[in-house]
């Protein structure tokens, strides 16, 4: 599948394009922040297409705001919401990537791209409850799949990715220090 450019400008910039407005093929929605992309995004993505069940399938990334990742996780991200938008458009088992919505229009972009699938991550906060009472509300007939935990080598999270960064360096500083 050839990624395009879609007529929104903003997503025209970043060469990410929107999801088809037809719908011929099953669509997998997940979510995420994907700031340091490590092996476990990876998986999780794979395994998110694998789970529906479906090779031919429209996988849907949808990227959490700046703004919500500084209000639920305390910090900021390393990488703004544009360029993770542009890192998770290359990779190859990604279709399309659309940033989230902000606020109280959280579960609006499941109305916008009405996805077949939702996929959640084992470690995702999104609680369970308020998505399937929002699907059922809007009687939307999606599926939904908590994926379990699973291994991926020692650098299987973001934050596991900052500490290994952090101490490389301390070290190699540390080392320069001892040298002089």
């Amino acid at each position: 599948m050839t990624k395009k450019a879609s007529t929104n400008s903003y997503d025209e910039q970043y060469f990410v394009p929107k999801p088809p407005a037809k719908k011929e093929r099953s669509r997998v929605m997940v979510f995420g922040t994907y700031d340091i992309i490590h092996p476990a995004h990876i998986k999780f993505l794979v395994e998110a297409r694998q789970t529906a069940d479906c090779y031919d399938c429209v996988l849907i990334v949808v990227l959490a705001r700046d703004s919500s990742i500084e209000r639920i996780k305390g910090h900021k991200p390393i990488f703004t919401e544009e360029e993770r938008m542009r890192l998770v458009s290359g990779l190859r088992v990604v279709d399309y990537v659309q940033l989230g919505n902000e606020g109280e229009d959280y579960f609006q972009i499941i109305l916008d791209i009405q996805p077949d699938f939702i996929i959640l991550g084992y470690d995702q906060l999104l609680n369970d409850t308020p998505l399937l009472e929002f699907i059922k509300e809007y009687q939307l007939k999606i599926k939904v799949f908590r994926l379990p935990h699973f291994e991926s080598g020692d650098l299987s999270s973001s934050s596991e990715v900052r500490k290994k960064v952090l101490e490389i360096y301390n070290n190699e500083k540390n080392n320069e220090a001892t040298e002089e």
